[in-house]
């Protein structure tokens, strides 16, 4: 079975002449005919999960142009080895405009974080009774949900209008069912980088201290974002 399987994969990525003799019943033309109606199957079902995927990437760059990259970016091998829910994983990379590559970026850090392992998320009530000398150890870890995304262009109110067009840094949360975006600042994506483990609180304001322009104060933000997890 995995042989046939193997055999049917190259003949549908490298052409006919990968077809060994005897894999299927009937002549070579009935054969092919039948391969062609699969893998124009597939490519329908992988250009419909990148519409589904890529949404507002889609409005913006228009349905056309983005029927054509995506068909482009399939023909080019982007989806090699990757199920319908994984296919987007590069197509960010991919991408030219670099709007549309920022839009990209966000929409899968989104899908990442919707698909992330459920976790309960740290609250500020979690913290309301210790003293500050407990506050200070205490460890804290990045939900699994949390991501950030840094862009390169101001595609920010793409993503949603209320976000200003100066905005670089998006963090992506899900402290309980729905996926939330938020607009914040390098030190708190720093500070989201130094809590993928586990990581004195202390160090986290400490470091925020040091660069945001609310100070250490400013992790009670990230806090209530559900960006940590409750461990």
């Amino acid at each position: 079975m995995r042989e046939a399987q193997a055999a049917i994969a190259a003949t549908l990525l490298r052409g006919p002449d990968h077809l060994p003799a005897g894999l299927f019943a009937g002549d070579r033309a009935a054969v092919l005919r039948g391969l062609r109606i699969h893998a124009n199957t597939i490519s329908h079902a992988r250009l419909v999960a990148l519409e589904e995927t890529f949404p507002r990437t889609r409005d913006y760059l228009g349905e056309g142009e983005f029927n054509r990259l995506s068909r482009a970016f399939l023909d080019d091998g982007g989806a090699q080895r990757r199920s319908l829910a994984r296919i987007g994983a590069t197509f960010a990379d991919w991408l030219v405009d670099p709007l549309a590559a920022d839009l990209a970026r966000v929409e899968w850090a989104w899908l990442e974080s919707y698909h992330a392992p459920d976790a309960v998320a740290l609250t500020l009530a979690d913290l309301a009774q210790l003293d500050e000398a407990a506050l200070l150890v205490f460890r804290v870890r990045r939900h699994s949900a949390t991501r950030v995304v840094t862009l390169t262009h101001a595609a920010a109110p793409l993503v949603d209008p209320a976000f200003a067009a100066e905005t670089r840094t998006l963090m992506v949360t899900r402290p309980d069912a729905a996926v939330l975006l938020h607009a914040v600042l390098p030190a708190d994506a720093a500070v989201i980088t130094m809590s993928d483990e586990m990581t004195p609180l202390g160090n986290l304001i400490a470091r925020l201290a040091e660069d945001h322009p609310e100070g250490g104060a400013a992790i009670a933000a990230l806090i209530a974002a559900g960006a940590f997890e409750r461990v």
